[in-house]
């Protein structure tokens, strides 16, 4: 009698055990999934894959950025591809750190870029610049349903020349 709840016992306990390690795996492959899904997107874009980056997007899609009113799917894509594209390419994106909580994952990054179209009325410099920022995408049922980003516009604006650099003392 002892031996067979013994033995019992020792069948729930591995059960159990496998049973968490499947779910810690699963959460682990999820996170990285989003991971790829956040990163990919922006690799996406840089590579003028529009088709691709539609797809990655939620038609419920909604982005904020920079102080902007909100803007949608179709707004997004047309300002990454007719703005952002057009005014600056060969860009070399670098994520620096990649953090997710749950389904959300921040991302801090730099891209260098060459300014080589108008961007916001302002005409090809011809230079290339580094843009810093950070953004957060959320992630449900493999799509990006909201995108939440922040860029050091004022750096890109000393660079292309329109303001001038701080003077120091």
């Amino acid at each position: 009698m002892k031996k067979t709840i013994l033995i019992m016992l020792l069948i729930v306990a591995t059960a159990s055990t496998v049973t968490y390690s499947q779910t810690k795996n699963q959460n682990k492959k999820m996170e990285s999934t989003n991971k790829e899904i956040a990163l990919g997107l922006s690799r996406a874009i840089m590579n003028g894959q529009w088709d691709k980056v539609d797809a990655m997007l939620d038609d419920s899609f909604t982005y904020i950025g920079d102080g902007q009113p909100a803007i949608n799917k179709q707004q997004y894509i047309y300002f990454m591809k007719e703005m952002l594209c057009k005014g600056f390419t060969n860009m070399d994106m670098k994520f620096l750190r990649v953090i997710e909580e749950g389904n959300i994952v921040a991302v801090d990054y730099t891209n260098e870029m060459t300014n080589s179209g108008v961007y916001f009325s302002i005409p090809a410099t011809g230079k290339r610049i580094f843009a810093t920022g950070q953004f957060m995408r959320e992630i449900k049922n493999g799509k990006v349903v909201a995108e939440w980003q922040t860029t050091n516009a004022y750096g890109m604006m000393v660079q292309l020349g329109v303001i001038p650099p701080p003077q120091g003392k």
